[in-house]
């Protein structure tokens, strides 16, 4: 199907509408939809708190669930045009997050400054066979500073992503992993521990 023509009179309008008149009652439509959107498609629990120009972007029919006592900070931009995004409670979203559906996050989320979040990709073939049907996030999970989760990826419960962490494959729970793409790295952590223990201990026995 062509485009559809366009008036004579919707054409006379945009002619002599000087450009920053289009801009600012763009902007202005835009803040309206979204506050819109805001109060009524996001279903939120007691002593939920969203900061400053927080952004949330929808398509029909996908909307969000928060739990109670979550809060997040200023700047975040929240994206449900492709699924729904169900958070749990006392979640902490730091500055500047970027949360895209099909999204599922448990209880106790804490993340850092810059994380994302992403949602579905346009891939090539054998890469959209991998992806899942959503990015699932447990409880009490770790999200550091700038840390990318991939979508589809499968968090577990009590899990810690390291700065700057690029996740791209399954977390199990408990695991510590870091790096781009990031790997399961809690084995050098006991192993550093354990090292830390043992010196310590021999200091100690040195001094008596």
């Amino acid at each position: 199907m062509g485009k559809k023509k366009k008036g004579k009179l919707y054409k006379t309008i945009e002619f002599i509408t000087p450009t920053f008149v289009k801009v600012i009652v763009k902007r202005i439509f835009w803040k309206i939809v979204r506050f819109y959107n805001r109060c009524r498609y996001i279903e939120k629990g007691r002593f939920v708190e969203f900061g400053y120009r927080f952004r949330f972007d929808r398509s029909s029919p996908y909307r969000a669930r928060v739990g109670e006592k979550t809060i997040a900070e200023d700047f975040n931009v929240w994206n449900t045009d492709l699924g729904d995004i169900t958070v749990g409670k006392n979640c902490w979203f730091g500055l500047n997050n970027v949360l895209m559906g099909p999204l599922e996050i448990g209880d106790q989320l804490s993340t850092g400054p810059y994380v994302k979040i992403l949602g579905p990709r346009h891939p090539v073939p054998p890469q959209a066979a991998k992806q899942g049907e959503k990015t699932t996030i447990g409880n009490n999970v770790w999200l550091s500073t700038g840390s990318i989760i991939l979508f589809g990826v499968n968090i577990g419960d009590n899990a810690i992503i390291s700065a700057g962490s690029v996740v791209t494959k399954d977390v199990p729970a408990g695991a510590f992993v870091g790096g781009n793409p990031a790997r399961n790295l809690s084995g050098l952590i006991k192993k550093a521990w354990k090292s830390t223990d043992a010196k310590q201990q021999q200091m100690a026995s040195d001094k008596k």
